[in-house]
Parts: C-alpha cells; structure tokens; sequence
C-alpha cells in the first residue's frame, strides 16, 4: 500500500518528509488524543484485584527478608524483592505502583499491601495502566514476541551477513567493550585486560596484551586519546585512565562511592556512572573530581556526550533517560529533559546522539528515537525487530546508520531515517550522475553472478534454485532503480509505522555487550561487536549490500 498507518494516522510516505513525520506523531493533538482514547477505554491506573501467580510463601520468604525486624517495605527494598521474585521491572514503574498501594501515604507498605504491588509488577497489563499511552504500547510489542504467530510477517528476520572474522582464543572472559582505536584496530576489554586486535594481519594473535586488575566492568577509548578510561567493579579504585604504551597508570581517579557500570571519554574529562546512580565527572589533565550529580535512581547502564561538549545523555536501570548539561550546576537545574518510561517500565540499556535526537534501547525489545530537547513526548520514530533485551548500539560515522546488539545475540543494521535512504546507499559520495549510481553497480553484479549460475547449470553442476533467485533480486531491483529518485522507502515501514531492520549479522551465540563502528579507506563499513560468548566479531560489508538487504526485506514484506 502507498499509506501508512502511524499510531492512528494515515500517512503517505511518497508525499510525507521525515520532519512532518515527526512533527505529526509529537504534535499536541496526537497526544490529546491517546489521552482521551486512554480515559474513554477505562484504562486509568488500577491495581490488580485477582490473585497473585505466587504462592502466599513466596511472598511472605521474600516480604521478611526485606523487611526485616520492621514489618513493612520501603520504596527502596523494593528492587531486591522483585528481583528475588524475578520480576523485571524499572524502579520507574515500581514507583508508580507503590504510590497506588500506598493509599495512607506512609511511605511503606504493610504484606496485603505488598502482595498487592507484587500482583500488579508482574502483570504486564496491569503495568501499562501506570504508563504512558506512548510507552504502554511497546510492552504489547514485547507480549507479541512470544504470542503472535504472524510476528514473523510482521518483522522478518533480515538478510544475513557472515562475521568477517571471529576473535575466540585469546579473550577466555566475557567481553564488557569494544572500541576502533585507529584505522582497522580496535581495542577489546575483558573482566581483567586490555587486548589490542589489527584485522589487516586476519588473524585472531593480538598485537599487545595488558593485564588491568580483576573486575573490568566497562570501558572507553578515543582515536588518538590520551588513554583508556576503565570502571571496575569495586568500592574503591573503580576508575582509572590507562596508558596502553606504557602499561601503566596515568590517573587513578579519586573512587565513586559504589561499583563504576557506565563511562564515557572526551578529551578533557572523564564521566563515569555507578550502581547508586551517581555520575562523576573527572579532568583529565590533573585527575581530580570536578563534579558529581544524583543523576538516577538505580544503576547507570551508559553515558554518552553530545558534539556540543556540553549535553550528557545517561540510561538506568530505573527506567529513565536522563539530558543534563554539565556546565549549568546541580541537579534539578541542569537537566535538559527527562525521558520516563523509555523502555515501557524496564531497564534502559543504552543510548546514543544522532544530532539534536537520541536513540534509546533496553529490555522492551524495542529501539526508538527522541527529541533530546523536550520531556513527556512519544517516540520520534520506533525500530522493531529484535526479540530480546537490546544492549548495546553504535553510529555509523555518517549518522544515517545504525546497529544495534541483543541477548539473544543478533545484531540489526537500520536506518536512522527510512526516507531517502536508497538515495544514501545507491550514489557514491560526490556522484553527478547515474553513471555512479550504486544501484546499477549491484544490478551488474548480480547479473553477472546469474551468467556464471547458468553456466554451470548447462555444465551440469549448477542449481536452478540460485538462477531463479537471482532472476527475482534483479527484477525486484531494476524496479528499485526505476523509482531511484523517490524518497520513500516505505518498505521499511510496517502498517504501524514501526522501521524494520535492512541486515542483520550472525557470528555470535550469547549477549552482544557492545559494538563500534568504522568506514573503511574504501568507504566500506567495519562493525567489531563484543559479546558474553568470550568472543569479538569483525563484520565487513559495503552500501550495496545493505541496499540488497532493504531490497531483500521488501520482497519478504511484499509476499502474500
């Protein structure tokens, strides 16, 4: 169809840029409406009245063990019981419930009254009552993983592309982050070392290996940098800037009070986030603390600056994106915007800049970008596919793609703006003409690829299966390069208006951790990813491949 259906609205992506996209989707009026829609339908917060699923002995083990000899149970215990009853819910939303239960304001909950928030947590359709119409929808896209059988039509799996490379016998510890330290090396950090990796020798030896201390817990680095920023898991010493060169110490920055989880380096401070939700600020130059902020509530899954050197975006285990600027004092008067419910009552697990907006991922499944400028907004745009808690992602250097890596080990290539995106993938940088166009480049080369198949089918060696598959890509795309000039690639989009994936990369088998991303001297793309496997993959592959992946994707879409 040449409509699309976007949270209630009809759109026409061949008439509709990606600005009124936006501006339709974040006008007041669309959010009026899900307000109402909301009153209307009854769904105002309400807690559950049914049973709970567990049993009146769980509930009493786990309520005396937080409670302790005073009978009842803060707002602060309440992380510990539901993750003891393995709930998984952002304190965000465990907040929104205890305020629900506790009707008489006495800021602790008696064992009816726990029991109550307990059967509430754990139903997920109780748990939308508490959330935005915005955020609530996405916890229906994580039910419809597991429980709608049309899910794979929805959002088939993406054409693959095989690891270039698989680094696998040096590491023997889960890999906690990956980053390109200069052209094709990368840098990897384990629990306890530093291993530094050139993909141009094609073999998995390292080129220097650094022993850091036990603990390793996330890590930064900087093309050029003054060295690598390290958070460890420790009460004391839990920061510290490495110098790879001279394997030593330059700063052991004065500790965070408790276990340092996130950090992010720039070329003057360091910014690390620990369990408690603090973030720290430290100079670079003279080591010393120069701020810290209570930024969250619960643990601080990343950090990221802005390009202005100013804007920090943090991600937590409470549920919330937090934007605050570091040069406008303490908190609350520093915060930019506060993003509640980013990822539908769960943890957020990591985001990134993409100009004035943010990407954001976490324990929904789900992937969605915000106008970093403005709190209590939907989504600017939401990317679907994954079927698991996403963990990490990273930026293609040109901003106009982006990976993304889940728990369940796959990893996505999207477009951070679906519109114009075959115009970006099918013309080489600076091209004047359709002599360039990228588009024609693949179509040669695919029909090149079915005169060999033929061949040796009439050698009889071939498959007849390969040559009419062949035949198909090259009719799907002479049709793409008819509509080249378009800049609608709604194929991307499905009836909900959610963005599908253009490729996905296999190589791992347990939690993509993290990823970098880097443009080869030929304009090619490099993605390094690090994941639980004990393991690092290089993964190689050009624009045009990508471009066969959207055209592979909007075959599968189109197929009855």
């Amino acid at each position: 169809s040449s409509q699309v259906c976007f949270n209630g609205f009809i759109l026409n992506p061949s008439s509709l840029h990606w600005g009124q996209l936006i501006h339709s989707v974040s006008h007041p009026l669309v959010l009026a409406g899900w307000a109402m829609a909301r009153r209307q339908s009854g769904t105002e917060p309400q807690l559950a009245s049914e049973e709970s699923t567990f049993s009146i002995d769980q509930l009493k083990h786990v309520f005396q063990r937080v409670a302790g000899s005073s009978g009842r149970v803060g707002i602060e215990d309440l992380e510990t019981a539901a993750r003891e009853l393995g709930i998984r819910c952002s304190k965000n939303a465990l907040k929104k419930v205890f305020k629900l239960v506790d009707k008489d304001r006495a800021g602790c909950l008696d064992f009816d009254q726990f029991g109550s928030l307990i059967a509430t947590v754990s139903d997920p359709e109780k748990v939308k009552s508490v959330l935005t119409p915005a955020s609530a929808q996405f916890l229906d896209y994580r039910s419809s993983v597991d429980q709608d059988p049309s899910f794979a039509k929805h959002f088939p799996i993406p054409r693959p592309v095989k690891a270039s490379l698989r680094y696998n016998k040096h590491f023997n510890q889960t890999l906690e982050a990956v980053r390109w330290v200069a052209d094709g090396t990368f840098l990897a950090a384990t629990g306890n070392r530093l291993l530094v990796c050139d993909i141009s020798t094609r073999s998995d030896v390292p080129l220097k290996c650094c022993e850091v201390g036990p603990s390793v817990y996330c890590m930064d680095a900087l093309p050029g940098g003054r060295g690598v920023l390290l958070g460890y898991g420790k009460k004391t010493e839990n920061l510290m800037l490495w110098d790879m060169a001279e394997e030593r110490a330059i700063h052991l920055f004065p500790s965070q009070p408790s276990p340092v989880h996130s950090c992010c380096l720039t070329k003057e401070v360091a910014l690390s986030g620990n369990k408690d939700g603090i973030v720290a600020m430290h100079d670079l130059e003279t080591g010393a603390c120069i701020q810290t902020w209570q930024v969250h509530e619960g643990l601080v899954t990343s950090i990221s600056m802005a390009d202005d050197g100013n804007k920090v975006c943090t991600t937590s285990r409470d549920g919330q994106v937090v934007i605050f600027d570091i040069n406008a004092g303490s908190m609350p008067s520093c915060v930019v915007s506060t993003i509640q419910d980013a990822a539908a009552g769960y943890t957020v697990c990591d985001a990134l800049w993409c100009g004035d907006d943010l990407l954001s991922a976490g324990d929904d499944y789900c992937i969605k970008m915000w106008d970093a400028r403005k709190s209590g907004l939907a989504p600017l745009a939401s990317y679907m596919g994954h079927t698991s808690c996403v963990r990490s992602l990273a930026l293609s250097p040109d901003g106009s793609l982006f990976a993304s890596g889940a728990a369940d080990s796959s990893v996505r290539i999207w477009a951070v703006k679906p519109y114009g995106i075959r115009d970006r993938l099918t013309k080489h940088p600076g091209s004047n003409g359709d002599k360039d166009n990228r588009v024609i480049d693949l179509l040669l080369s695919l029909k090149e690829r079915r005169e060999q198949a033929i061949e040796l089918v009439h050698a009889g060696e071939g498959d007849m299966d390969e040559v009419r598959q062949l035949t198909e890509e090259i009719d799907h795309l002479e049709s793409v390069a008819k509509e080249v000039e378009e800049p609608c690639d709604s194929d991307l989009i499905d009836s909900n208006g959610y963005i599908r994936a253009m490729l996905g990369l296999t190589g791992h088998s347990l939690t993509v951790n993290s990823l970098a991303w880097q443009e080869d001297q030929k304009g090619g793309n490099r993605i390094v990813t690090g994941a639980h496997d004990e393991s690092v993959c290089l993964f190689e592959f050009t624009d045009a491949e990508v471009m066969e992946g959207l055209t592979t994707m909007s075959r599968q879409c189109s197929d009855p």
